[in-house]
């Protein structure tokens, strides 16, 4: 999801973030809007995760709604974290002895795959890959799927590691190991920008590895 915190939606969940749980009548009061206007912006919210609504039941007036941030509605605010990540990795792979730096390498395409895996619940593969290309998209990466018989190809114009794969190739294995697990399908990378053409291109086998 990419978040503008300028706009009504962002609004709403820059004040969940500082403020804590609030009501509709809360926010209608700290945004200046009306109810109805609100309960608009929330819904969306609700349907991505990122703001979840509890039920308050107090001893005098009838039980009443409160919006909370999710965990990934939290997320969204530790981006400003990522380029922090990103040198902490690359003083990592700087450092590693090569078996211990393929160790953590899997460990962490594990973790970024079933991350997204969760995210795309049990949706199909054409799907998922609608999902992932979305997430590159907001992330700023621009993205495109084609199909070739019983291949798809993804092909993203740029890489959200690019400094750090750009001096580590291990890091282009890793973010196709993420995707494979992500996707639940054979994944390779069949082309890489770092090798002169234009954007990396991942190819996605149609046939499930059960199959």
């Amino acid at each position: 999801m990419g978040t503008d915190f300028a706009k009504p939606a962002g609004q709403i969940l820059r004040l969940l973030q500082e403020r804590g749980p609030l009501s509709v009548k809360e926010l209608e009061t700290a945004l200046g809007v009306t109810g109805t206007a609100v309960r608009q912006q929330l819904a969306p919210l609700l349907a991505e995760g990122v703001v979840a609504a509890t039920v308050v039941r107090e001893r005098r007036g009838r039980p009443h709604a409160v919006y909370r941030l999710t965990e990934k509605g939290q997320a969204l605010f530790a981006r400003g974290c990522e380029d922090l990540a990103l040198a902490l990795l690359e003083e990592v792979l700087a450092l590693a002895e090569p078996q211990t730096l393929q160790q953590l390498l899997h460990r962490v395409s594990t973790r970024l795959g079933q991350q997204f895996a969760a995210q795309m619940g049990g949706a199909e593969l054409a799907e998922r890959l609608r999902r992932l290309l979305a997430w590159l998209e907001a992330h700023g990466i621009a993205g495109k799927v084609d199909e070739e018989g019983d291949t798809f190809v993804l092909t993203a114009y740029g890489c959200p590691y690019y400094g750090l794969a750009r001096g580590h190739r291990e890091v282009c294995e890793m973010e196709t190991e993420a995707i494979q697990l992500a996707l639940g399908s054979a994944v390779t990378l069949s082309r890489s920008q770092f090798d002169g053409h234009h954007g990396c291109q991942f190819r996605v086998s149609k046939v499930s590895p059960e199959a």
